[in-house]
């Protein structure tokens, strides 16, 4: 066998298997080309799926935000009524604190003018009490001597 016949069986040989190679890097790709469509079609699932959920999210946050201002409407009206009602509590509060006030001054001077008198008044008749008390008892042990 010559070197060119050689050659030649071996340039067959590395067709072949060159030939086998591509048919590999084919199917190779056409898998990669596959998952890649896969890959693809998921993100684009995955991206509806965020849009619908966003518009979703979106949807809910406009509403919340029209019943959240109704909520701080009211919440105004209501903080309203009760500064009213506070007002008119101190008011009435007041006019009570008038009406009681001139009783107490009333009662307070009245306490000073009649229980020095009182006071004086009750030692005196227990100091009156104690001396009678006494004297009987001088009178009765004079009797029974």
């Amino acid at each position: 066998m010559e070197l060119s016949d050689i050659l030649k069986i071996v340039a067959i040989f590395v067709l072949l298997v060159l030939g086998v190679f591509l048919i590999y890097v084919i199917f190779y790709l056409n898998s990669i080309n596959k998952l890649i469509k896969s890959t693809l079609l998921e993100i684009q699932n995955f991206s509806k799926s965020i849009e619908a959920t966003l518009k979703d999210v979106s949807n809910d946050i406009d509403e919340v935000k029209v019943r959240l201002e109704g909520t701080l409407s009211n919440l105004d009206e209501t903080s309203g009524q009760i500064k009213k009602s506070f007002q008119n509590l101190d008011e009435k509060v007041n006019a009570i604190e008038g009406i009681y006030r001139p009783f107490s001054e009333l009662s307070n001077y009245v306490y000073h003018k009649v229980a020095p008198p009182l006071q004086t008044t009750s030692r005196l008749i227990s100091g009156l009490s104690k001396a009678i008390e006494v004297f009987i008892g001088v009178l009765s042990s004079k009797k029974g001597i």
